[in-house]
């Protein structure tokens, strides 16, 4: 008996298919098309042709409707992974938009954001005390100036110093505190020690009274010479003339440091020194004769008047002193 096909009514899900146009090819739902191409398989079967047998009675419609529909479906990952790749890229952009912003963060935060940099000075007979943003606390001498930011960014705190000044630098070991003075630069993470950098005065002088700090030539500078390590009672002196650099222990970091504390003391001084620390403190003018130079002095000057200071350093360097106004002139035989 020949096989007869009764008719079949079959109510296909909503599935998207592929529909090529031109070179590109975009995802369609459209049910109706599906359709078409079930009854299309149906009616190019020869079913007159078959002969009946026991599979006859296991024909499954759903599973034939499934089988094809599953054919068209294979091909829809094309746009899913072409869709990936586009997210993919997206999000690679986006890191490396993230990886440029972190890199370079600082100098967006300066742009969008700079920092205010502040300049201080202690007018001559006065002494300044300053507290940065970080809790250093530095005390400036007569006639010093310092240049600072209002706040420090970055991996280091850096300033500049002209003068002398007294530090009390809070410790920050991820952010060392730098100060520049001309041709040397001092480095430390948390220290206290004082400076002499006047600009006109041969020497640089750094001298220690707590933890460790490094000395440095100022990158660029002429000067070259290796790191030196300082730590308390000690300190370095290095000659803007010659470039060389001595350094000393046994340092009295009491007296040196003395003046952040109103007292005016003098222990083992070069009189060229001493008299230039005068003329700060009491804004005068004070000079000697070249014989002097190689005189030192060692006394304590704390609420002494400057004219009893000017005639006990006459009788140390066995002369006398002329004064004309406010202004003294020492002469003497010498040390």
């Amino acid at each position: 008996m020949p096989f007869f096909f009764a008719s079949y009514t079959y109510k296909p899900m909503r599935r998207p298919y592929l529909k090529k146009t031109g070179n590109s090819i975009k995802v369609v739902d459209d049910t109706r098309l599906q359709e078409k191409l079930v009854e299309r398989y149906f009616q190019n079967l020869d079913l007159n042709a078959v002969e009946p047998g026991a599979y006859d009675a296991e024909f499954n419609r759903e599973r034939i409707y499934e089988g094809i529909t599953a054919v068209i479906d294979a091909d829809n990952t094309m746009p899913a992974k072409r869709g990936y790749g586009k997210w993919l890229a997206a999000a690679s952009v986006i890191g490396i938009l993230i990886l440029f912003s972190w890199i370079y963060r600082l100098d967006i935060l300066n742009y969008v954001s700079p920092v205010n940099y502040l300049e201080v000075s202690a007018a001559n007979g006065n002494v300044t005390h300053i507290k940065l943003s970080d809790g250093t606390n530095i005390w400036l001498n007569s006639g010093s100036k310092l240049a600072y930011p209002e706040t420090f960014r970055g991996d280091h705190r850096e300033i500049t110093l002209t003068g002398e000044g007294f530090f009390d630098v809070v410790h920050n070991a991820d952010m060392p505190f730098i100060v520049h003075t001309g041709d040397i630069t001092t480095h430390v993470l948390g220290t206290s020690f004082n400076i002499r950098a006047y600009a006109n005065e041969k020497l640089v002088k750094i001298d220690v009274a707590s933890g460790k700090v490094g000395v440095v030539p100022t990158e660029n500078s002429n000067v070259d010479f290796g790191t030196v390590y300082l730590t308390p009672s000690q300190g370095v002196a290095f000659n803007k003339g010659t470039h060389s650099i001595t350094k000393s222990t046994g340092v009295d970091i009491a007296s040196i440091s003395s003046w952040s504390k109103g007292k005016l003391v003098f222990k083992n001084s070069p009189l060229p020194e001493v008299i230039k620390s005068l003329s700060r403190k009491f804004n005068c003018n004070i000079t000697a004769d070249n014989n002097l130079s190689s005189c030192y002095v060692s006394a304590d000057f704390t609420n002494v008047p400057l004219k009893d200071i000017v005639a006990v350093i006459a009788k140390l360097v066995k002369g006398k002193a002329e004064a004309t106004g406010t202004n003294y002139h020492l002469k003497g035989k010498g040390c």
